[in-house]
Parts: structure tokens; C-alpha cells; sequence
């Protein structure tokens, strides 16, 4: 029911109802207990566009997802909505569904420029006041956001040009924390499984790690490094050529906690026992850790976090408030678990 029927119902205007419904204008109690109960009894639904047609607000937001199967995405849309609806405002969900289309292959979305154009053209045809773009995969997305009407802020991506906002998280720090540990349990040896080739958040993680290590006098030449690529089965393969090795690291560094798991499984099919003999650190904090045996040390990305930021980000944009800093850097948290254990020599792992 809208407001020109209650009205009729009532035998008042609508600027009558109106001013009832937000509790402003001179209108009698009696009628103003009138009116309201016949809201209570038979409902009311504003008209949101016609209101932001009014207002020039929508108390609307979009977020435009790459893909909502990725892991990190619903975490974060959940702290986008949590801020949201405490600062009353709606939220529109689209989901590109990226990951069907590319794989992988995270930089051909820039073939799909239609698509972009079009869901921010619906956006603003549906009078969102802002929008927030979710990425699949930590990138680079400068030359991938289409120019919008409302103020865009990115999440779990960024922009190396600082045309846009964006909320991401510390890799170098937490990195350096992970090595901080394993020296701390009388490692000596160290691995790392990198991710994909040209990534900088890998870039970034191998640098922590590895200034951490020189400051202890762990020369970058005498770290293992294998190759991977963020999936379970390069774990696997970084397994095999680490049982390879004559000298084997005692502690490993997966750059994510799929590569990790994937290390791990092959550690025990091949008779060997984890942390006891090779000790293993994760990154992401995925649900797979719930499930190893035993539970995957690993670091948590605050995505609710990151979601409730570039909320507060975006309604401070569309309020007009100017922002000097456009990349807002949150920290991680280092998860103490199960798969580390204080260093013991033993011969076959010399």
C-alpha cells in the first residue's frame, strides 16, 4: 500500500500522511493514531525512486561482485551490509560471475568491458548513491572500472593510477610475522610456495618474509622457493620437489591456504608427519583450515572489516566529505594453530 491510498483510507491528503509517517507537519493526535494504525493493519511501501527523485538520495548503495563464489566475497559483502544497514541505507547485490568466464585468467576480465558498463549503468538507472566493486582476485583494476555518475570505492583490489578509492590489507608486515615465528621455534630452514607468476600481493609476501629472515642472517639465496600457482594440486607438485632436496627446509610458508593444504596432503600420503617433520604456514584463513589434521596455521584477512570500511568510506564520499588518502591498508592476524612445532634435528631431514 502506498502513501496516496492510506491517504483515501483515511480521508486526508497525502502531505497529511507524509508528514505522519515522518513525524513532521500539525497533525492531531487522533488522526495521527488514525492513520498509523491503518499502516499497522494493511502496511506501506515507500516509493524509493520516487523519493530519490525528491531527495537526490536513494539511501542506496550497489556492489558489483566479480564473482560471489570466491572465497573472500561473502565475508566482505556481510561487513558491507552490517554498516549499511546501520546507517540506514539498502543495499543492490550483482554478481558478474567472473570466474566461470576467465578461470584463472583473472586479467581477460578487461575483455569484458560491456559487461562493466552495463552493470554500472543499471546501478546508477536505479539511483544508487555510491557503488562498491568487490574483485575475485587481488589486482591491479585501473584501466577496468568504467567512469560512474556516484562515487565508486574497490575492495580486495586496487588502483595502481589512485583514480579510486580502495580498502585492501597488509601483506608485508603479517609476512614478516610468519617468519618471526618460525625463527622463534628454532627454524633454520625455510621454504616459501609462491603464488602466481606477477602477482604483486606474492611479491609483497615474499619480500616480508624474506627481510624478516636477513635480519636474522638468513641469506635469500639459502630459502627455497617453489613455484605455484593458488591452487590445491601446485601444493602437491611443490611436495614433490621439496622431498627432492638433499637439505629439506623444516619450515614452509605457503603464500595460501589451498597451496598449503595441498602441501600438507601430500606430506602425508608420503609417510611423513606434520609439524614433526616439516612445519607448514598458510595465508587467507579459509574453511579448508577447519578441516586439516592437524589445524593449518595461518593469517586472517580482516574481510568483514574491509567490507565495514569501504561502507563507512562510500557514505562519507556520497555526504561529499573530501578523503586526502585513497588506499586504506588494514592488518592481518597471524592464527596460531597446530601444523608448527618447535625445530628438532633429525637425521633424515639432513
Amino acid at each position: 500500500m502506498n502513501m496516496k491510498e492510506i491517504a483515501k483510507m483515511a480521508g486526508v491528503s497525502v502531505a497529511t500522511v507524509s508528514y505522519v509517517l515522518n513525524g513532521t507537519g500539525n497533525v492531531s493526535e487522533k488522526k495521527r493514531k488514525e492513520i498509523l494504525e491503518i499502516v499497522g493493519k494493511e502496511g506501506y511501501s515507500p516509493n524509493r525512486i520516487a523519493k530519490s527523485l525528491r531527495t537526490k538520495k536513494s539511501s542506496t548503495i550497489g556492489i558489483m561482485v566479480e564473482d560471489i563464489t570466491a572465497f573472500q566475497t561473502p565475508r566482505i559483502i556481510n561487513g558491507i551490509n552490517e554498516y549499511a544497514e546501520k546507517n540506514g541505507y539498502t543495499v543492490l547485490l550483482n554478481d558478474m560471475s567472473f570466474l566461470k568466464r576467465v578461470g584463472k585468467n583473472f586479467e581477460s576480465i578487461r575483455h569484458y568491458g560491456d559487461i562493466l558498463r552495463k552493470e554500472v549503468e543499471l546501478f546508477e538507472k536505479a539511483q544508487v548513491d555510491g557503488i562498491i566493486y568487490v574483485a575475485l582476485h587481488d589486482r591491479d583494476v585501473s584501466d577496468l572500472i568504467p567512469p560512474s555518475k556516484v562515487p565508486v570505492v574497490l575492495v580486495y583490489c586496487y588502483d595502481i593510477t589512485h583514480k579510486n578509492y580502495c580498502v585492501t590489507y597488509d601483506n608485508v608486515d603479517i609476512s614478516k610475522e610468519v617468519a618471526r615465528y618460525f625463527l622463534e621455534q628454532g627454524h633454520r630452514g625455510f621454504g616459501i610456495i609462491w603464488g602466481s607468476e606477477g602477482s604483486r600481493p606474492a611479491q609483497k609476501r615474499y619480500n616480508g618474509y624474506i627481510e624478516r629472515l636477513e635480519e636474522s642472517g638468513i641469506k635469500a639465496e639459502d630459502v627455497w622457493t617453489f613455484t605455484g600457482d593458488w591452487e590445491f594440486e601446485s601444493g602437491g607438485k611443490a611436495y614433490k620437489e621439496y622431498k627432492k632436496l638433499r637439505n629439506r627446509p623444516t619450515a614452509v610458508f605457503a603464500m595460501n591456504d589451498l597451496m598449503a593444504v595441498g602441501f600438507m596432503d601430500a606430506a602425508l600420503d608420503d609417510g611423513k608427519k606434520i609439524p614433526e617433520d616439516v612445519s607448514v604456514i598458510g595465508f587467507d584463513n579459509r574453511q579448508e583450515c577447519c578441516f586439516t589434521r592437524p589445524r593449518l596455521t595461518t593469517v586472517d584477512i580482516p574481510l568483514e572489516q574491509m567490507g565495514r570500511e569501504s561502507g563507512r568510506l562510500l557514505l562519507d564520499l556520497i555526504k561529499g566529505q573530501k578523503k586526502e588518502e585513497k588506499k586504506i591498508i588494514l592488518p592481518c592476524r597471524f592464527i596460531e594453530k597446530g601444523s608448527v612445532t618447535a625445530f628438532e634435528k633429525k637425521e633424515e631431514l639432513l
